[in-house]
This record gives structure tokens, sequence and C-alpha cells, in this order.
């Protein structure tokens, strides 16, 4: 818990910082897109060698990212062994009544990529745009939505406030944990079952103590005459540059590159 780094901004200066907003949504949107689209597996490290040269251009250490992938390695690895057994095929290997078969064995490969891919790239879209940022940016993408009825500026205030709760509670959960840990309650040397024991004991403290922190955030919203379908001005207005063209360019070329290449 103490190395999650995925949903936290990292503040360096990079041209990917600086793209406006709107251009890292519709990318990573483009990107995921892309991804799913093609069959071929060779093309997966095309897509790792993309997300690498992003990373590079960010200014943002892999090794960062790596660092909280420890989260959901778990569910990577369990993503893998259940595509890998579940799918019929030519068998591989049997064990304990279980058999891995050379489908099964592609398709795991296939999905488990797709997922690592698709948290790196949206990683990255939250290492490099502020939950304000963030909220604007969603705010303006889809305002045509509007018009149909859709709460597009109270559902953006709720994505950038969901994204400063990320590391508040991590840093509650570590303030928790170093609490009960003075007390000597084993987090690290311990069995599995114990380590989750003492774990959900924290769950409880950290829901009221987030009830609590809503609460407050909503008095304070409405101290300050907040309310919802008012129109508002922008300190800083959203506006394209020619990094973002360019940007725009590049995923909409990787999207026709992907559908060029479904051929398996």
């Amino acid at each position: 818990m103490r190395d999650i780094t995925i949903g936290q901004y990292y503040p360096v200066d990079s041209i990917i910082h600086s793209l406006d907003p709107r251009t890292k949504l519709m990318s990573v949107f483009l990107y995921i897109v892309a991804l799913f689209l093609v069959k071929n597996p060779v093309w997966y490290a095309a897509f790792l060698i993309i997300a690498l040269a992003e990373f590079r251009c960010a200014r943002v250490p892999f090794s960062y990212f790596l660092k909280g992938l420890k989260a959901i390695i778990v569910l990577l690895i369990f993503t893998f062994v259940f595509r890998t057994l579940a799918t019929p095929g030519e068998p591989l290997l049997s064990f304990w009544g279980f058999e891995a078969t050379r489908e099964g064995l592609i398709k795991g490969i296939s999905l488990t990529s797709r997922i690592a891919l698709m948290i790196v790239e949206a990683s990255l879209l939250s290492y490099t745009t502020t939950p304000k940022e963030m909220s604007d940016g969603l705010a303006r993408a889809c305002s045509p939505l509007k018009r149909i009825g859709l709460p597009v500026d109270e559902m953006s205030i709720m994505i950038m406030i969901a994204f400063r709760f990320i590391p508040v509670m991590l840093e509650e959960a570590n303030d928790l944990m170093d609490a009960q840990a003075s007390r000597g309650v084993e987090f690290e040397n311990c069995s599995i079952f114990v380590k989750m024991k003492n774990i959900f004991a924290l769950v409880m403290p950290l829901f009221i103590g987030s009830i609590e922190r809503t609460s407050d955030l909503a008095m304070a919203m409405e101290a300050r005459g907040y309310s919802t379908g008012q129109a508002r001005s922008k300190m800083f207005p959203l506006e394209y540059s020619s990094h973002d063209k360019t940007a725009y360019i590049f995923s909409i070329l990787l999207l026709v590159l992907a559908i060029a290449g479904r051929i398996e």
C-alpha cells in the first residue's frame, strides 16, 4: 500500500504535461481502442514501445510506475492463469485436473498484455494531469452531451474529487498501519492469512474517515456558494497548441494502423 502510485500526479515540466487535457483524454481513449482492435500478440510489443516513449517524453521514470504495479500484479497473474486454463484447444500441460492449452496460452498473453498496457496508459494520464485539469477537460470534451440532459459538470466534479481522494486515503491508510504497528500488529513478517486479517481491520476506520471527509467537503462547497447547473468562468481557459495537433495526428495514425493490422 505504501508503494501505490497509480492515480497520483507526478509534478515535472514536460511536453506531455503541457498538453491540453482534452488531447490527453482522447489520446488515451484512441490508444485503448487501438489496443483492443489488434489480434496478433506481436503488436503489443509496439504498443509497449509507444508507452515507454511517452513516459520518456513525460519525464516520468517507468520504475515509478512499476513500483505501483505491485498492487495489481495478482490480478494480472490470475487473469493469465484463468484464461490459459479455461480455453479449450491443443493441450500443452496437465496438472491437478487442469489442462493448459496452446490457444489458452496465446489468449492469456493477449488479454493480460491488453490489461497491463491499458493500465500503463491510464496511469500516465494521471501522472501528467492534475485532477482539476482532468475535470475541466472532461467537462469541455463532453459538453455536447448537455443537450440530452446529462449532468456533465457534476460528473466531472465527482471525478476530480475522486482523484483527489486517492492520495489522501492512501496517506490515511499508511498512518493507520503505522498506528497499528506501534501497538504490535504485524503487517510484514507474518502469514498471508494474518496479513489479510490485519489489513481488513483497517477497512472500517478508512470508511468512517472517508464519510466524515466527504461531509466536511460538502459543507465547505456549500459555504462557498457552490451550486449545480451554474455557468462558471475559468481562470485558465483550455487552449490547443501545435503539440496538441501533433498528438491528435499520432493517435489517429495509431488507430488506423491498428485497424489495418487486424489480420492475424
